[in-house]
Parts: structure tokens; C-alpha cells; sequence
């Protein structure tokens, strides 16, 4: 008779994955807002919003979330935040946000580095 395998214990979460998770939600949020401002219609702004909320949140999850099984290295996740990062504050001044935007930008470079730095992976910096 086998025992059944235990899941591995949950690791903490640090704090630098919340602050990378505020940057991200202040990122998506800051998008749809803006396109939804942009959009010529109530519709039209509101199917931009949404597109860019499903568009970012799957990027998000399948390789720039901590969890995520084929995440992207730390340079290849901050080039990923050097190009969509100014492209999303572009779009916040077109819809007159944008300091919103580059405190998301700069919270999630300062969270990603710092989880980075801090993890155990020697390919991570």
C-alpha cells in the first residue's frame, strides 16, 4: 500500500510579489482606462479596454507572474517591461493618466528586480 504524495509547502509570498502585483494592476488598469477614454464610442472604448485587460492579464500569467511555469528570465522580463511599459504610459497621456502609469512602471521594475536579487536562482540577475 503506497501513502499518497503531500504538495510541496506553499511558499511565502514577499512583498516584492505584492508591489510587482500593484505595478501590473496599476499597468492593466491604467490601459483599459485610457483606451476606454480614447474609444470614439461607449463601446468601441469599452471592447479596447477589455481586449487590452485579456491581453495583458494573459502575458501576465503565462510569463511574467512569479508562478508561472515557463516564466521568462529577469532579462527577458525587464526588456519585456522596457517595451510595454513606455508604449502603456504613451497611452496614458493620450488619456491624461499618466503619472499613474509611471509610478506602476517604476513599481514594477523596482518589484521584479528586487525578487530577482532576492531569489536563489543564480540565473536570475
Amino acid at each position: 500500500m503506497t501513502t499518497p504524495s503531500r504538495a510541496p509547502d506553499p511558499m511565502p509570498i514577499s512583498w516584492y510579489a505584492i508591489v510587482l502585483l500593484i505595478g501590473h494592476l496599476l499597468l492593466a488598469g491604467t490601459a483599459a482606462w485610457s483606451l476606454w477614454q480614447l474609444g470614439s464610442g461607449l463601446w468601441l472604448g469599452l471592447g479596447a479596454a477589455l481586449v487590452s485587460l485579456l491581453g495583458y492579464a494573459a502575458l501576465w500569467r503565462l510569463r511574467l507572474a512569479p508562478a508561472a511555469r515557463r516564466r521568462f528570465t529577469y532579462k527577458e522580463r525587464l526588456t519585456t517591461h522596457l517595451i510595454v511599459g513606455p508604449a502603456l504610459i504613451v497611452l496614458a497621456v493620450l488619456g491624461k493618466v499618466w503619472i499613474i502609469a509611471v509610478v506602476g512602471l517604476s513599481l514594477v521594475l523596482l518589484g521584479d528586480a528586487l525578487a530577482a536579487r532576492s531569489s536563489s536562482d543564480p540565473e536570475a540577475v
